[in-house]
């Protein structure tokens, strides 16, 4: 019996990894994803070490200011339906707006999600599970080396 129990621990335990890392399954969609992008904090400040100009680093700095306050302004949420119907919810600068797409997982395990009018994606580009978030991924890397593009979770 105990051999019984520890085996269906294990095989519970594999689940749940392989869930939190790689390989995209229906079921782990359930529920509402937050888009979230995450910018290199060294982006600009590599830029503004390379600037030799005074008015040059000004408009570096405030470039990176204006950035930060728009991700800050805009607000996407995904909701992945039974259908591979996709609910996008947009705010951005106090208008709302929701979408709808399609969205598919490939035999590797990668979520695609379709093209709306305020959501767009590479034909390449797709998302994989790290850590229990949604990464987005082209081939086989991380989408940008200089901002990080990943979905949570939301509890409701």
């Amino acid at each position: 019996m105990n051999k019984l129990i520890l085996l269906i621990g294990l095989l519970i335990g594999f689940q749940s990894v392989d869930a939190q890392n790689g390989r995209v399954r229906e079921r782990d969609l359930e529920g509402v994803w937050k888009m979230k992008i995450s910018l290199d904090e060294d982006v600009f400040e590599q830029e503004l070490d390379d600037e030799d100009n005074a008015f040059a680093r000004l408009i570096l700095r405030a470039t990176g200011n204006l950035v930060e306050g728009i991700l800050d302004e805009i607000d996407i949420e995904l909701e992945f339906r039974d259908n591979h119907e996709c609910r996008i919810y947009v705010s951005a600068f106090g208008e709302e707006e929701v979408e709808y797409s399609e969205w598919y997982i490939n035999g590797r395990g990668e979520l695609f999600i379709d093209d709306s009018d305020s959501f767009q994606m590479g034909d390449d580009e797709y998302w994989i599970f790290e850590d229990g978030v949604l990464v987005a991924y082209e081939d086989g890397r991380p989408l940008d080396d200089d901002a990080a593009v990943y979905m949570v979770k939301i509890e409701q």
